[in-house]
């Protein structure tokens, strides 16, 4: 019988030890063909983004490759158990359960890791961190790291742990966050928030809301902020705070629903709105609609993301993020100093880490006109 651990446990997470079982039992033979996702779904009846994390996690971490065109396979993962080789991911454990625009997010930066690091590189171990705070299990898994590299997907949901890291002479890769002595790679925010909002000017309109998220609680938000701003300005509009919205939910479309929905309630006019994710932009579709305003022609609206966008009943404008290449090129760069050579015995000892000068890599959104 399973235990009342394993029950309380994420669907996702439930299936990953269950393949993880079964690959180590020698179920599937160590370079050979893995049960195909239409095989899995069949078999464990889940939703298609639950298996997709599942085997993620599991390519990640060493169990899987994948090889284009070919499919799936079972990697030595025995090897891919070095610790001393495996890089350690470090998340916020808030990221794990996010919906919508904010779980692609993450799903689009872990194959861009993947993709780089390739089928023979030992894997990533994924680990889970509180926010704000340094739990007995993550100061125990920090001190069982050698001078190493470790990943870290914004690394300002938890200062402390930076800090911790740098005690224990870790390099850092920050992941879709910019830090200012620490390599990272992240994207130009503030030219999204400014490329969306231009896009809406080029169309016509002047009274163009801005549905954000908290900017004293994301770098992202207070950029894209910044961005919308400049836009305004280049065009000569004076900047009206009553379009300009914070908001939070649980479920991003809520938020999106729930700002536009006081602009309508406040009587304030508005033709246009930038959402500054997909989901925040499909929360304001559905209220205008509800509200009998007609999308595109009464209120055009635009998203950041890309992520889910193409989901929308209309057609939907999108600032693409590059979030596969943020992780891409994390990856990449950290590659050549910790993958250890073809060939090399389980017990060889990793190279001593060289410690170049601190790398920011900044890329650029792009847009993706819909309609």
């Amino acid at each position: 019988m399973a235990s009342a651990g394993f029950k309380a446990a994420p669907q996702y997470a439930q299936i990953k030890r269950r393949l993880i079982a079964e690959i180590e039992s020698g179920r599937w033979a160590t370079g050979g063909g893995f049960p195909s996702e239409a095989q899995l779904l069949a078999r464990y009846k889940v939703s298609r983004a639950t298996l997709v994390r599942s085997l993620q996690e599991l390519t990640l971490e060493g169990y899987l490759y994948r090889r284009q065109g070919q499919g799936t396979f079972v990697a030595d993962f025995r090897r891919g158990r070095r610790a001393e080789h495996a890089l350690p991911l470090f998340i916020s454990d808030k990221t794990y359960s996010l919906s919508g625009s904010g779980r692609q997010v993450l799903l689009r930066i872990l194959a861009g890791i993947e993709d780089a690091l390739g089928p023979l590189h030992p894997g990533v171990t994924i680990r889970q961190v509180p926010e704000r705070e340094l739990n007995e299990e993550t100061r125990q898994s920090v001190a069982s790291l050698r001078p190493s590299i470790a990943l870290v997907v914004e690394p300002s949901f938890n200062p402390q742990l930076v800090d911790l890291l740098h005690r224990q002479s870790c390099a850092i890769w920050s992941v879709n966050e910019a830090m200012e002595d620490d390599n990272c790679v992240y994207i130009d925010q503030e030219r999204a928030g400014y490329m969306a909002t231009k896009y809406l000017l080029d169309k016509g309109r002047r009274r163009i809301a801005l549905l954000n998220g908290p900017v004293d609680a994301y770098w992202g938000f207070e950029a894209r902020f910044r961005g919308y701003r400049r836009a305004l300005e280049s065009a000569s509009i004076a900047f009206d705070a009553r379009l300009a919205r914070e908001g939070k939910h649980l479920i991003d479309s809520e938020a999106g629903r729930s700002m536009l929905r006081a602009i309508f309630d406040e009587g304030v006019a508005v033709d246009a709105a930038v959402g500054v994710s997909d989901a925040k932009a499909l929360g304001a579709i559905a209220v205008a609609q509800e509200a009998d305003r007609r999308v595109p022609d009464d209120l055009l609206v635009v998203s950041i993301d890309n992520t889910i966008a193409d989901q929308a009943e209309v057609p939907l404008t999108s600032v693409a993020m590059p979030f596969e290449e943020v992780g891409r090129q994390a990856a990449l760069g950290i590659k050549g100093r910790t993958q250890p050579a073809v060939g090399a015995s389980a017990s060889a000892e990793p190279a001593p880490l060289e410690q170049p000068p601190v790398q920011q890599i900044k890329l650029l959104p792009s847009l993706v006109e819909r309609g």
